[in-house]
């Protein structure tokens, strides 16, 4: 008798302990789909890139004042995450037309002092400039919704 009682104690202890597992894997899935719905994160600033404020630097054919923002996007051809990205860049053009000039910079010799003069050592790496030449908003995007957050937040600062 004695046997039986630790046997069912045993059994009901791991059918606990599989409820509880159900609970915790359903309550992940639901933490996704509130992470999904929620506004996508920004860009991630790192140390690197001009600082927020300061007069970007000029360069032959960047004219800041074509529209209110410019957004350089610093890419490299080495790049997976760029590959996917760049093709999308078009986009931002046609959402954005009146508001945003954007101009990709491809990692190469004839660009490699633009990235010097930017402070950008990884790609790929987005900067928004307004029309005085100011530096509006940068840092490292992996999707198209992070390089939104970072247009908006820059046309609402200038």
């Amino acid at each position: 008798m004695r046997g039986g009682v630790w046997t069912a104690s045993y059994v009901l202890l791991w059918l606990t302990v599989l409820a509880l597992s159900v609970t915790v894997v359903a309550l992940l899935r639901q933490l996704g789909v509130l992470h999904a719905r929620l506004r996508p994160l920004g860009v991630h600033a790192g140390s690197e890139g001009p600082q927020l404020g300061a007069v970007a630097p000029a360069a032959p054919g960047l004219d800041y004042g074509v529209a209110p923002l410019t957004l350089l996007a610093f890419t490299s051809e080495r790049c997976q995450v760029c590959r996917s990205l760049v093709p999308s860049l078009p986009f931002l053009r046609r959402d954005y037309a009146a508001d945003v000039n954007v101009v990709v910079l491809d990692h190469g010799p004839s660009t490699a002092p633009l990235f010097t003069a930017f402070n950008v050592h990884s790609t790929p790496y987005f900067v928004t400039v307004d029309r005085d030449g100011l530096v509006r908003g940068g840092g490292v995007a992996n999707s198209l919704e992070q390089v939104e957050v970072l247009l908006e937040d820059s046309l609402a600062a200038a």
